[in-house]
């Protein structure tokens, strides 16, 4: 067997590894995954400094234990408004609400509506326009990964504020093993013909 050849097949097989690594998380798009009725859509959350937040919960998905990836969110920084009194000494709140997985037994687990986590928050002085300026635009990135444990059925996730959802990566198609089963056989092929 030549080396070209063999530097052929061990690269496939590195390959194929690589991908049966890869397989054993589950793709989920959020918005066209399907879950229990009437749960998931818009809604509003109590947020901090006396205001409301908009949200957008996923259906609430009945799952298997495994790993998940449910894409990747964009969170931006958004500020919630000055305190009551709107004193000088009042600063504007500003807010990054990371997503909420919240994740149990159905329906056990999911008597209430979710709420959410005190959100990351910086203070700025009213008349500093430096600051707040500083805050415009500004985002964080968050990686939507869950494992489901064997004690869980359920899991539902809460997007919080402004932001921008990405759906994840599909799987190759065709299957990346078969593809790779195709071009060792056909190289085999092709290495027993040279030989003749």
């Amino acid at each position: 067997m030549t080396s070209k050849l063999i530097r052929w097949l061990v690269g496939c097989a590195v390959l194929c590894m690589a991908h049966a690594a890869s397989a054993g998380v589950t793709k989920i798009d959020l918005f066209t995954v399907h879950g229990v009725p009437g749960t998931g859509g818009a809604t509003e959350v109590d947020g901090p400094c006396y205001c409301n937040q908009s949200a957008w919960l996923s259906p609430l998905m009945i799952l298997a234990p495994g790993a998940y990836d449910f894409g990747s969110v964009r969170e931006y920084w958004t500020v919630s408004g000055s305190t009551p009194d709107a004193g000088e000494n009042q600063g504007y709140l500003w807010l990054n609400f990371a997503p909420q997985i919240y994740s149990g037994f159905y329906p056990d687990s999911f008597e209430g509506p979710p709420g959410y986590a005190y959100p990351s928050n910086d203070l700025c002085a009213q008349d500093d326009d430096a600051c707040n300026a500083s805050y415009a635009g500004a985002y964080v990135d968050f990686e939507l990964l869950y494992t489901v444990t064997p004690d869980q059925n359920a899991v539902q996730i809460e997007l919080i504020g402004p932001y921008r959802y990405t759906t994840p990566v599909p799987e190759p198609a065709p299957p990346l093993p078969l593809a790779m089963g195709l071009v060792v056989i056909a190289g085999l092929a092709r290495w027993r013909g040279m030989r003749r």
